[in-house]
């Protein structure tokens, strides 16, 4: 098996980190940084405890760029190759696609998921190295018979990643 925090090798998809999480992060960490700054240097007659209010606005938007520090990479955040389905923050190795019956979007409106369902996920879990399994509670995008990616997380929309999906499965069943 592949290492945990390799992609497959020879990937025929190759899914960046979604650009738009850095707007985001960026946005609310500098309007944070501009209320704080305003109340730390002209808040003096108008906010009370004004050095206080602007170092929690301060301290919280560099909080948020430290939370949002995994999409400032260029790296791949998922890969759908001859081998399987990658994807970077599972903290897994390729999942190959004997174990994978069909991905579909699922969720709330506010809050969609790729959600990719799995075939003998026990088959699959337990083949994995002592480590990774240890790891596999902590992940809440890992769970017993399937598997999950936030929307926003990749930098192509959830329908074309499933189409993706839908598409190489179909490769596989007809050859």
């Amino acid at each position: 098996m592949t290492d945990s925090n390799q992609e497959p090798a020879g990937a025929a998809i190759t899914i960046g980190v979604s650009k738009s999480r850095r707007k985001h992060a960026l946005i609310i960490a500098g309007f944070l940084a501009v209320i704080g700054f305003g109340s730390f240097i002209a808040g003096e007659g108008y906010v009370p405890d004004h050095e206080l209010v602007g170092g929690v606005c301060g301290a919280v938007a560099v909080l948020v760029l430290m939370v949002s520090r995994g999409a400032w990479t260029e790296d791949v955040a998922m890969t759908i190759g001859d081998e399987g389905i990658w994807y970077r923050d599972w903290n897994l190795p390729v999942v190959p696609w004997r174990h994978i019956d069909r991905a579909y979007a699922t969720g709330i409106r506010l809050r969609p998921l790729l959600r990719i369902d799995l075939v003998n996920a026990q088959t699959f879990f337990g083949g994995l190295d002592d480590e990774i399994r240890g790891r596999l509670p902590g992940n809440t995008l890992i769970k017993a018979n399937h598997l999950l990616a936030p929307n926003g997380a990749l930098e192509m929309p959830i329908a074309e990643v499933v189409a993706e999906i839908g598409a190489a499965l179909r490769r596989r069943t007809d050859s």
